[in-house]
């Protein structure tokens, strides 16, 4: 499909509809941690067809724009995670059940999800910088790493791997991203609250 097909099919779609990021931008890397056992739980939680990004419309079309504004400073974008099922959520919760790093799904008596992830609504990410080259860039901690070491306010923190948390989160919060207080990588999408949990 063709760049102008392309921009054509996706401003049919709804703003609620899920899209593939690698479709709007295949530059981005991809390593959905959850789909292989190099993740906290030590198991694959995704099936091989749910290793992929998926994102609400405009929450996909502003990481592209932070993915270009980026590029511009030498870097990319790795993604580790984004939608993520509300079934996942309630077994990731399981494992490590501290709301201050997985969020606590909570499902009414018909057992609709009431409460859960910004991931669940496909309107959060989970990622870090690489450089163009695709070069490892250092950070705090890697992925999912439960420790006051990950927070972005972290008092011990190298002047190196703040700088480089700065550079990602200065990207992010440009383009309508918010980060959370206790994991560097995390952030939430602009307007995630009018998208439902899934």
């Amino acid at each position: 499909m063709g760049v102008t097909n392309t921009i054509e099919a996706i401003d049919t779609m709804d703003d609620n509809d899920l899209i593939d990021i690698l479709s709007l931008d295949p530059t981005f890397e991809l390593d959905i941690r959850y789909a292989t056992d190099n993740n906290f739980t030590g198991q694959a939680v995704y099936t091989a067809e749910e290793a992929r990004c998926l994102l609400r419309k405009p929450v996909a079309e502003a990481l592209v724009a932070v993915h270009a504004d980026l590029k511009q400073q030498g870097y990319k974008l790795k993604i580790f995670d984004c939608f993520r099922p509300i079934a996942v959520q309630q077994r990731l919760f399981e494992v490590v059940p501290n709301p201050d790093y997985v969020a606590q799904p909570v499902f009414d008596t018909n057992g609709k999800p009431v409460r859960g992830s910004k991931h669940n609504r496909g309107a959060a990410v989970d990622l870090t910088l690489i450089t163009l080259d695709g070069s490892y860039v250092d950070m705090p901690t890697d992925y999912d790493d439960f420790s006051e070491r990950a927070h972005p306010d972290d008092p011990e923190m190298s002047v190196l791997h703040r700088a480089n948390v700065n550079i990602l989160a200065n990207a992010m919060v440009k383009r309508g991203f918010t980060p959370i207080r206790t994991e560097w990588w995390h952030f939430d999408g602009p307007n995630w609250e009018v998208y439902a949990l899934q």
